[in-house]
């Protein structure tokens, strides 16, 4: 009996070992629209930790410039400097990546309004590129 139970405290104890870091750690299988969405929500909740939570380790931001959030605390600090909350208006899918077109409204920053789009690059629920699309002069936002 003893045997049994020391058995299975080992299994159980192996079992839970993953060795790859919480950052790292697939969302379980979502579409692309699923994951933005996610990431909205957490951001209207003002829960930023679960927002980064939605980016890769070493995952490359476009807004002005261009640079890398490498680690998650840089991926707080990029969400909870967004100035503005969005809705989520519409997706396209691109193949390898999606489209999404934000509308704009009042935010941490203050007001807001407009629209803004993005070009995602999410593999396994992580978003590995964010890339902010210049405003289209005229015509449909995607």
């Amino acid at each position: 009996m003893r045997r049994l139970v020391a058995a299975v405290l080992v299994t159980a104890v192996v079992a839970g070992c993953g060795g790859s870091s919480s950052d790292e750690t697939p969302i379980p299988k979502q579409t692309d629209r699923e994951v933005i969405r996610g990431w909205i929500a957490a951001l209207d909740a003002g829960d930023y930790v679960a927002a980064a939570s939605y980016f890769a380790k070493n995952a490359v931001v476009q807004q002005n410039d261009v640079f890398r959030l490498r680690t998650q605390t840089e991926a707080e600090e990029f969400n909870r400097g967004l100035p503005c909350k969005a809705d989520l208006a519409d997706t396209k899918d691109e193949g390898r990546t999606t489209l999404a077109a934000f509308r704009l409204r009042r935010g941490p920053g203050g007001p807001c309004h407009g629209s803004v789009r993005v070009r995602f690059t999410i593999e396994g629920g992580k978003m590995r590129e964010w890339r902010q699309l210049p405003a289209p002069e005229s015509g449909p936002v995607i």
